[in-house]
């Protein structure tokens, strides 16, 4: 099985959880936080699901669920059906019917039964998201490179002022250019540019985007 990293917008889509546990828990709440329609289906729930529910924030479904039941009524109409439950066995029949629905499946507890895996993610820098998946080979080792990528890239003046400098230049270029086949060479001639790179270097955002936008309007210029 072949996984393509895609950042999503799960905003009103609608997430249906098996397992009230920690780790139900947990995915049903980052969900919801995250604008989705969420529905957490299990025997037992926790506080915290409780609280959501009365919040208005989780749908609570109260039912015990066992390998061969008839689960498509839960399971139809999502967009993305997350398997949670301490049983095995449940969890590959969960994952194989929601499969077979055509829905996308996190399986929390055997990502390589699943085709969405949730990643440990962080922003080191604001505006700049990584997210980082062993693809359920361990769990602290992709939160440890997660964490190291952090400590890594939070101290870049850099990159902080690379971000900060290329998006100005993206949306004023969007102002003047608007074919995105002209706009995206740009970028990258002006990424590769000494003295822009040394503006940046230092720290000079605003010397940056002035070198930046001379080097777009000579080149539309001999365009």
């Amino acid at each position: 099985m072949t996984f393509i990293p895609l950042f999503i917008d799960v905003s009103g889509l609608r997430v249906v959880v098996f397992g009230g546990g920690s780790v139900g828990t947990r995915r049903a709440l980052e969900f919801s936080s995250a604008g989705a329609r969420v529905t957490v289906v299990a025997s037992q729930f926790s506080h915290e699901l409780e609280v959501a529910a009365k919040a208005g924030q989780v749908e609570l479904v109260k039912a015990e669920v066992r390998p061969g039941d008839n689960v498509d009524g839960f399971i139809r109409g999502a967009h993305i059906v997350v398997i949670a439950t301490s049983d095995m066995e449940l969890n590959d029949y969960l994952a194989s019917r929601a499969l077979s629905l055509g829905v996308l499946v996190n399986n929390a507890t055997e990502a390589r039964k699943g085709n969405v895996v949730y990643p440990f993610t962080a922003e080191p820098i604001e505006g700049l998201k990584v997210a980082v998946t062993s693809l359920g080979l361990s769990g602290v080792a992709a939160r440890r490179a997660r964490d190291r990528i952090v400590e890594c890239l939070s101290s870049d003046r850099y990159l902080r002022t690379l971000l900060s400098v290329m998006s100005k230049f993206k949306e004023e270029l969007k102002e003047s250019v608007g074919d995105p086949k002209v706009r995206v060479p740009l970028y990258f001639k002006v990424s590769e540019d000494e003295t822009f790179n040394r503006l940046v270097e230092q720290g000079d955002e605003d010397g940056a985007l002035r070198r930046a936008l001379e080097i777009a309007r000579a080149s539309l210029n001999r365009a």
